[in-house]
């Protein structure tokens, strides 16, 4: 496998899927700076409880943040909701800086 040629081919197939969801979002809310910003943070916190060890991790704790979320919206409510997944967040990086399910 020519990994140069591999990493051009998927960063232009995500810089071409980002470019139609930014067009396709356009044509139905307004364009902001800070577009996108809320799902760019959960995928970050998700990233962070799953380590970088595996996808299988990834994506464990992916489902892991969704109920925590729906817990933490009836429990804290639905405004200090971002606030306190990014309180659990930091705890997790403080506690265990691999992620919850990543390897030392």
């Amino acid at each position: 496998v020519d990994v140069p040629t591999a990493f051009a081919l998927a960063f232009a197939i995500s810089a071409a899927l980002a470019g139609l969801t930014g067009a396709l979002l356009g044509s139905i809310r307004f364009i902001t700076p800070a577009m996108g910003s809320e799902p760019l943070t959960k995928a970050m916190i998700v990233v962070i409880f799953g380590g970088l060890g595996s996808l299988g991790s990834t994506a464990g704790a992916a489902y892991l943040i969704g109920f925590i979320e729906a817990f933490l919206v009836l429990w804290v409510g639905l405004y200090w909701t971002p606030f306190a997944l990014f309180l659990l967040m930091i705890l997790v990086l403080l506690l265990r800086p691999n992620g919850i399910f990543g390897k030392r």
